[in-house]
């Protein structure tokens, strides 16, 4: 899931905050049904205020583009050569 805003000519996309529901699934197993309710409220109530120092201490929440690879410049010039 990603929190968008109501104008997405606005977003700027290493500012997007996304959800990945397996990973939020795994961290709450055990949790009782209240207690994951609670939490996922608070996650989305962060991703509305676009909080992301608080959403940054959950394993399920990233912020900017979580398919971006990342570049290594000796590795990317080794392959040019």
């Amino acid at each position: 899931m990603q929190v968008e805003s109501g104008n997405t000519a606005d977003i700027d996309h290493r500012e997007r905050i996304w959800f990945f529901p397996d990973k939020f699934w795994q961290a709450t197993k055990g949790m009782p049904k209240d207690e994951v309710s609670r939490l996922m409220e608070e996650v989305e109530r962060l991703a509305e205020a676009k909080d992301v120092q608080a959403l940054s201490k959950y394993p399920f929440v990233f912020v900017g583009d979580p398919y971006k690879k990342q570049h290594n410049a000796a590795y990317t010039q080794a392959h040019l050569d």
